[in-house]
Order: structure tokens, then sequence, then C-alpha cells
């Protein structure tokens, strides 16, 4: 371990904010011991800043229309509107899995489609609303900032009136997808189709302005240079501080690092990516997050459909506090070619937490902790659940990570 490289380290064991230029330095070393001494600041970084508890969310994804022109290169979800498989579900068939998610004791419903042309505003509106009668008081996070630029560009309304009217019709918070990586050149290779950095931005800002929270994501392990991974966090970290020198209600309410799953998609053929990312390279990332992001963004989530279980579990002594959601009926990274099902009970999250040494918590969207005696909320049993697909793999023995970098 060289001078340069402890000296980094040193500064943030002191507390100091880890700047963008010894991110990628410590993102490119190689050495082991740095890496470990990466993996142990930040647990500890966790541990000062959310404690031992560990979270999960029991939720459901509906996803209401497949039909989409944008042809994103990564995406095996899409369909043209011509195909045999492709759908947008009519009222009947949202009332049907709105029902299916009340009756799993769901407190999120996750709802995001392709750009149909045909959807309206009024319809996504209507949508929601539906959603919010039949299951009174859930939390809507639905409709990605390309949903909602997609809705702007058919309406030409202004886009605060366009998230208000979205907002008065239930909508709770937005997922930060379509960020894709905030690298303008690299944008332009993997989803040419896709909104700018830019408008990401607007959309986001303006969002958290109009009291609206949101999630941010990263998605990695395609094509991308260490620069381009920090250069994404900076653009988030600085979003962030601007709510929080505002002292704003809103903002990111979570970051989820989101793997690139290569094997149905244009884009793994083009570029030639024939695995997914290393679990060296996605426990990294994870702790760096954690250590670049310290008090802006708390929550550091993993994602088990595209990593698994096992993965997931080992992360959580790595940085991360949150394992997402059940995921009732997730569709985007099966069809993406992820072998880790669609749905995981609560039950299984409580084993994985705890085989880490960490404290399972049921949360909602905004991270409260629900009590198990809180009477505003049905809590899941197991035999509620449905597991649907070859479900995420748990039970792996060996917690240290080290034993299982590529």
């Amino acid at each position: 371990m060289n001078n340069e490289i402890n000296q980094i380290l040193d500064e943030i064991e002191a507390g100091e904010e880890l700047t963008c230029e010894n991110a990628v330095i410590l993102f490119d070393d190689k050495n082991l011991s740095v890496t470990e001494r990466i993996y142990h600041l930040a647990d500890s970084e966790r541990k000062k800043s959310v404690g031992d508890k560990v979270s999960y969310i029991v939720n459901a994804n509906v996803n209401f229309t497949n039909i989409c022109y944008t042809d994103c290169k990564y995406c095996g979800f899409w369909r043209k509107p011509n195909d045999k498989d492709a759908y947008t579900h009519d009222d009947d068939i949202l009332i049907e899995k709105f029902e299916r998610a009340r009756d799993f004791g769901v407190t999120e419903i996750c709802m995001q489609g392709g750009l149909n042309p045909q959807i309206s505003l009024d319809r996504y509106e209507e949508v929601l609303r539906l959603a919010n009668r039949i299951i009174p008081n859930v939390h809507l996070h639905a409709y990605s900032p390309a949903e909602i630029d997609h809705v702007q560009r058919k309406t030409r309304l202004p886009l605060e009136k366009i998230l208000r009217r979205l907002k008065e019709a239930g909508l709770s918070s937005i997922p930060g997808t379509a960020a894709e990586i905030l690298v303008e050149k690299v944008k332009k290779k993997i989803s040419p189709g896709r909104i700018s950095v830019q408008r990401w931005c607007e959309i986001i800002k303006t969002a958290h302005q109009v009291g609206i929270p949101t999630t941010s994501t990263i998605m990695y392990g395609h094509i991308e240079e260490t620069q381009d991974l920090v250069e994404h966090m900076k653009i988030l970290r600085d979003i962030q501080s601007q709510n929080i020198n505002k002292d704003s209600k809103t903002g990111f309410t979570e970051f989820v690092p989101l793997p690139f799953i290569p094997y149905d998609n244009k884009m793994g053929k083009e570029f030639g990516i024939t695995e997914m990312a290393s679990m060296d390279y996605v426990f990294k990332l994870h702790s760096i997050a954690r250590l670049f992001f310290k008090n802006h963004i708390k929550n550091i989530q993993v994602s088990w459909p595209k990593i698994g279980l096992d993965a997931a579990k080992i992360s959580l002594n790595l940085g991360v506090n949150d394992l997402g959601g059940t995921l009732i009926e997730e569709n985007i990274s099966r069809e993406s070619g992820s072998e880790y099902g669609q749905s995981l009970t609560p039950q299984q999250f409580n084993e994985a937490i705890l085989s880490a040494g960490k404290i399972p918590v049921q949360r909602t969207t905004n991270y409260q902790i629900i009590e198990q005696d809180d009477p505003d909320f049905r809590h899941p049993k197991e035999n509620d659940f449905l597991i649907l697909g070859k479900g995420a793999q748990s039970g792996t023995k060996d917690s240290n990570p080290l034993t299982m970098l590529n």
C-alpha cells in the first residue's frame, strides 16, 4: 500500500469527504489490502450513518405496457406495437394485479412501462387513481424521468404542471431510472434514443422542487470507465447537496447500483459483453458509493434481482443497508436474462439479513421503519406469497467477500 493510498484512506477515516480524484484512485487500485480497508471503512461508515438495521420493503412491480419506441440497446423488455407479446393492460387486468398486491400486504406499488405513444397524461393519472382506489394509502413509486419526458413531449405542458398533476393523482415518488450513466458520451453510445444527462437532471430537480422524492441509480458493468462512475456519482451528490442546503423535505431517498445484464439484448452483442460485472467490481462500487455519499445519501441499496441474494447478503458487511423489495412480478431484469427470479418473501429477507449479522426491518418507501404492532400495516405471512420463477439463491455460509471475488 503506497503512501498516497494510505493518505486517502486515513483522510476518509478522519471523516473527510471523498473527492472525485481520490475516488478514481481507489476504484483503480487492485491491491487486496487496499480493497480490504475500503470494505472496512465502508462498513464503519454504514454503521455510523444508519446503524445495524438492514431494511427491505414489501412491494409489487406492475409493468402496464411493454410497447416502446426508444429501442434501448440494453433492454430486453420493450416490444414493438405489432409484436405478438406486446401488451398495454386495460383496467380489468390492472385491477387484478393491484388486488393481488393488496392481498400480499404490499406498502408500495412500483409502476413503469415502455414509452408507448398511445398512452396519454390522462391515462397515467387514471392508473394512479385506480391503484389508490384498490389499495388505499399505498405508496405509488412510478414513472421514470424518461416517461415524464415522454408525457411532456406529447402534451407540451410545463414540466412542473405535469408533475403536480401526477402528484395530485397519487404519485408518491419517482424511480431514478433512465439515468443509465450520467456521462453524455457514454449515454449516447448505449442509449442514443434516451433522454440526455441534462434532461434527466432537470426532471429530477423539478420533482424535488414540487415535493416528489426520487431514488437514484447507476447502470454499470458495460463500456464505462472509472472516471464515468465517479462523474455520475458527483452529479447525484451535487443535486442532493442542493436539497440539503435548502432544507428540502424531498430529494434522493437511496442510491441503487444496477449491473448491466448482457444476455438477451442488443447491447451485449454489439459491444461483445458476454458476462456481468465481477463480484469484486460489484462490491467495490457499493463500498465506494457509501464512502462517497456519506450523509448526502444515507441509504445504499443492493439489487438482488441482478446479482442474487447470496452476493447481496455479502454486501451487507461492505456498506449496504437495504435489500430493496419483494418485487412481486418483476419483469425487466428477467427479460434481459437475469437468473434470479421474480420475487422474494419477507422470510427470505429476514434469514439473509440475520445470517449477515444484521437486524432485519421492514420499511416504507421513505425509509420509515414499520413496527410489528403498527395497526396501519398488514404484515404479510410467508404463505401469502407465491414465488414466481426460480427465486434468488440464499443460504451462503461464507460471508467473507474476499472469498467471492472473481
